[in-house]
């Protein structure tokens, strides 16, 4: 950290605090703490000397709150930004350690949560910029994980899926073989089993091979041009059915708990899951089954907030540098009451795999926070 700013941090779990610790006095143009949602898309695409890039984006929302701002934008309107109310302060810091609470209240909105591949990604990053007449620009960022929150009641989600394949063997070979899958629904949470049942009746003069696979597909979407990538997350081949033979198998495939989930609801990115079992015939067409699959965000618990952690202790308020204006306030001074309530950002809470009723923030959760340096527009 630059001259006397011996400390600038961001914290959001469990408490939104900005730390600034200085070793002397300083006068402040501009404090601010803002919080951005966005997706973007990116690739390039050659064919012989020509090379095209094509590019894309998409803001959710964008979020400010001034601690200290310039006398001559105060009131000013900012295009595409929604600023925050909040106690500002007067434009010197006095030397010491200052804690700066926050809260942010995101849009009521359906919004993809966060993913990044190399062709796009989509980010939420909240970042705190200090800036001082004549000196370079301080500033912190943390890379948000959004998790929507799981919408497992749906009905098309619970609903099984079943299909069948028939297949009439031609050259060098006779019989017919029938391929049956089904499974119990068609939306699975991070971590989850998913159960098929295989049904095989092989009455072909040829043995097969049951194999089956679950392949993750990106799509990223730019104008009338797009580009696709592919993923398998499980491919796996099972026993041989001799011919003659008829077979029941029981198929469990185990989902990463990291997986990431279902995006269908972003403009420019998908991210899409395919189930696929089918049996390997040597030298002919194989008889398949094809399943769509969403996958969840695993339940969190979210806990009511319980106040500042230990260790706050509460002091004499100083005296406003100038009237009207509140000095920068040390810790246990402000309002603690800052995490979640029906629509605000959350932290990640101490049982992440438990859902806990009657308190739940509007169709999101932010899971955790890591400190990143995103190339994401503000």
């Amino acid at each position: 950290m630059s001259g006397c700013i011996k400390e600038l941090s961001l914290r959001y779990d469990p408490i939104n605090e900005i730390v600034l610790e200085v070793t002397k006095e300083i006068k402040v143009d501009s404090f601010v703490v803002k919080l951005t949602g966005d997706a973007n898309v990116r690739w390039t695409e050659k064919s012989g000397d020509d090379e095209r890039t094509y590019r894309d984006r998409e803001r959710y929302f964008k979020l400010k709150q001034y601690f200290i701002q310039e006398s001559s934008k105060k009131g000013q309107e900012q295009r595409n930004t929604t600023l925050v109310s909040g106690e500002t302060y007067g434009s010197v810091i006095r030397p010491g350690r200052h804690i700066f609470l926050f809260r942010f209240q995101l849009p009521q909105q359906n919004m993809p949560p966060s993913f990044t591949y190399i062709h796009g990604w989509v980010k939420y990053v909240l970042m705190v910029k200090l800036k001082r007449p004549l000196k370079p620009t301080s500033f912190k960022h943390l890379e948000l994980s959004f998790v929507p929150r799981n919408d497992a009641t749906n009905d098309h989600l619970l609903q099984p899926q079943s299909g069948t394949q028939d297949k009439r063997m031609k050259l060098f070979s006779s019989g017919k073989m029938s391929l049956t899958v089904s499974t119990d629904k068609t939306g699975y949470m991070q971590g989850e089993t998913i159960r098929v049942f295989v049904d095989i009746d092989n009455s072909s003069s040829r043995d097969v091979k049951l194999k089956y696979s679950l392949k993750q597909q990106q799509t990223f979407i730019a104008g009338i041009r797009n580009k696709r990538g592919l993923k398998y997350i499980i491919e796996e081949t099972r026993d041989r059915i001799p011919s003659g033979e008829k077979s029941k198998f029981i198929v469990n495939m185990k989902l990463p708990r990291d997986l990431t989930v279902t995006i269908e609801n972003c403009r420019i990115l998908k991210v899409q899951y395919e189930l696929k079992v089918y049996l390997d015939v040597s030298f002919a067409s194989d008889p398949e089954v094809r399943f769509p699959v969403v996958i969840l965000p695993t339940d969190q618990q979210c806990p009511p907030w319980q106040g500042p952690p230990g260790g706050f202790q509460s002091y004499p308020p100083p005296q406003p540098n100038h009237p009207g204006e509140l000095p920068p306030p040390p810790a246990g001074l402000y309002d603690p009451t800052v995490l979640p309530h029906s629509g605000a950002a959350a932290g990640v809470y101490p049982n992440p795999h438990a859902t806990q009723p009657g308190f739940h923030p509007h169709q999101f959760m932010i899971q955790s926070t890591k400190e990143s340096s995103p190339k994401v527009p503000y």
